[in-house]
């Protein structure tokens, strides 16, 4: 099952997301929907519902997860599968920065979420590479084993945004978009 737009605010509210975090999660939906209305116009197979659900929810358990080394994604993925959005879950798990280079996204859906997280910094949207490089003075610190992964996700994460970009018809300026 996919939660409704409502029901994905209601789960904002009732786990207690910051609103710095839900403000970033808005903007992450902003991006993910843009692209995907952009890929389906072009043919692409996509469901909105559920780009739309996983978008808005992908950091469910950020605020929760802050000190731990590996539970991000994890945690919410578990939230949504207990409350029976088990079609939302495998995307939210899956958006974190690493995840790439554990297995390859597969569907439009996982990559839109993924790569929509990859450009938008707090509520702001940015490029791929000053996403990374908050990410590496953020997260990089922590240990050299994080600055090494961070580092190898990179490149794979400008081969996502090179096919969606191509196959959308859209800049990486992202031309169009509505970022109010």
């Amino acid at each position: 099952m996919i939660p409704s737009k409502e029901k994905c605010f209601e789960l904002l509210k009732k786990y207690r997301v910051p609103e710095n975090i839900a403000a970033h999660t808005l903007q992450v939906n902003r991006v993910a929907m843009f692209l995907a209305k952009k890929l389906k116009e072009k043919g692409e197979e996509i469901d909105l519902r559920l780009v739309d659900a996983a978008s808005l929810l992908h950091d469910l358990d950020k605020h929760m997860t802050l000190n731990e080394d590996s539970g991000h994604g994890k945690k919410a993925a578990e939230i949504l599968e207990s409350l029976g959005f088990a079609e939302v879950a495998p995307i939210v798990r899956k958006h974190i920065t690493t995840a790439v280079l554990r297995s390859p996204l597969k569907t439009w859906e996982e990559k839109l979420v993924y790569y929509a997280d990859m450009r938008v910094k707090g509520n702001k949207i940015v490029t791929v590479e000053e996403r990374f490089e908050y990410l590496r003075e953020r997260y990089g610190k922590m240990s050299e084993k994080a600055m090494r992964e961070i580092n190898k996700a990179e490149p794979i994460v400008k081969e996502i945004e090179k096919e969606i970009l191509s196959k959308a018809g859209v800049s990486e300026k992202l031309e169009g978009i509505d970022i109010n």
